[in-house]
């Protein structure tokens, strides 16, 4: 039998938004967006399992269903990949009265910073992402997690799988990423990352000093991984396009980009999400 769990939250909640963008992002046998209800595999320390969430109507929580150990660790970690502890009236005195970004507030309020599950695995998504569409992304998620990930059989047909250890795909050969349709190049970058992540946190350097990580990578993973509300990847081609500020060269519209989030700050990564949302074609890595 599962555990659960409520977790509460400060309406209005955007949990439509939250499953908009985590669903084409679902890693498949890892996460699926299923209706309204989100469904994942985890680990949690030694162990693993698989959670369900789901919202309630007209009350201000979801409810957490865990099966596996550790629920306790699982609820406070859905609350950070869910962004729960946000104070929507603290974003809409930031954000509402911006001529750019305060009308996309007003159409979708209640907007919340997607985290990550598991930095590990966010890290992979965002470079296997760089410079692709997240359509391609997603397939080359899905391949290593084919390849290289592990058998799971949880409650769900659609869950079947878990995301690869960073120590255990640190000692993948280059090769064998590649094979899995990538360059040698991303490959190399995937194998640095598996590498950087098998350390201890105190033992790591920074993550923009690893080959093929760059500032749009590192703010990304910073964004997710670490909930950094600020974070803004000012290099990102959506944020500009949203904005209105292509045909700038990269090194140019990126400093412009940069220049017009400083009036969003400290809350600028709820600015990216809504212009994310914005765009027609819903492109963004």
């Amino acid at each position: 039998m599962p555990s659960v769990e409520t977790l509460p939250f400060l309406p209005p909640f955007d949990w439509k938004g939250l499953l908009r963008f985590f669903g084409p992002r679902a890693i498949p046998g890892v996460e699926a967006i299923e209706g309204d209800v989100l469904r994942r595999s985890f680990r949690s320390g030694a162990g693993w399992g698989c959670l369900e969430i789901r919202p309630v109507a007209g009350e201000p929580y979801l409810e957490l269903e865990v099966w596996g150990d550790g629920i306790g660790a699982i609820r406070d970690l859905a609350a950070r990949v869910l962004d729960l502890d946000a104070r929507p009236a603290e974003v809409k005195a930031r954000l509402g009265g911006d001529p750019t970004v305060g009308p996309l507030l007003e159409r979708w309020p209640g907007v919340r910073l997607p985290g990550a599950w598991d930095g590990f695995e966010m890290g992979v998504r965002a470079i296997l992402g760089q410079q692709v569409s997240v359509k391609a992304a997603h397939t080359l998620a899905g391949r290593i997690v084919a390849q290289f990930g592990h058998p799971y059989s949880s409650p769900f047909p659609s869950v079947t799988m878990l995301f690869p250890l960073a120590e255990e795909l640190a000692q993948v050969a280059i090769e064998d990423l590649a094979a899995v349709g990538i360059t040698r190049k991303r490959a190399e970058t995937l194998h640095h990352f598996a590498e950087w992540s098998s350390l201890q946190a105190e033992n790591r350097g920074p993550l923009i000093e690893l080959p093929g990580i760059g500032p749009w990578t590192e703010s990304y993973f910073r964004m997710r991984g670490s909930s950094d509300r600020n974070a803004f990847p000012a290099g990102d081609l959506g944020i500009q396009k949203a904005l209105g500020i292509e045909g700038l060269g990269p090194i140019k519209a990126a400093r412009e980009a940069e220049k017009l989030s400083a009036q969003w700050a400290p809350l600028r990564a709820y600015a990216v999400f809504l212009l994310w949302r914005s765009l027609s074609q819903g492109e963004e890595s």
